[in-house]
């Protein structure tokens, strides 16, 4: 039992540094396109809207891209608590506070999926 909680806590650090260069590569491009989409003339803002706002492929990215944005930042903030606070730095706190951000994260990600989509 010990041994899972020791994985389950290094895996949650490694994702945090994957979400971190996927937000650097994909997710920070892309929204520099969004905005230069959403500035150039009228027709491509309302264009975007639309694209955003229906679903399609370019949707659906868009919310996994800015939902894994979302994840890095609440473990950011995780690990932030632990560094500066000392809060969850035992084997049994990390676990909690791991378990404690996913849930958090999956939750407010259906929410933004039905204020998006639905």
């Amino acid at each position: 039992d010990r041994r899972q909680r020791q994985m389950c806590i290094r895996d949650r650090s490694i994702t945090h540094r994957l979400s971190g260069m996927y937000v650097f590569f994909i997710t920070l491009p892309m929204m520099l396109y969004m905005i230069d989409q959403s500035i150039s003339s009228k027709a491509s803002f309302e264009r975007l809207i639309i694209e955003i706002t229906s679903i399609s492929a370019f949707s659906i990215f868009i919310f996994l891209s800015i939902a894994i944005f979302w994840y890095h930042i609440l473990t950011g903030i995780r690990h932030l608590i632990m560094d500066f606070f000392h809060i969850g730095e035992s084997l049994n706190g990390s676990y909690y506070s791991s378990i404690f951000t996913i849930v958090l994260w999956i939750a407010t990600s259906l929410v933004f999926f039905g204020y998006l989509f639905i």
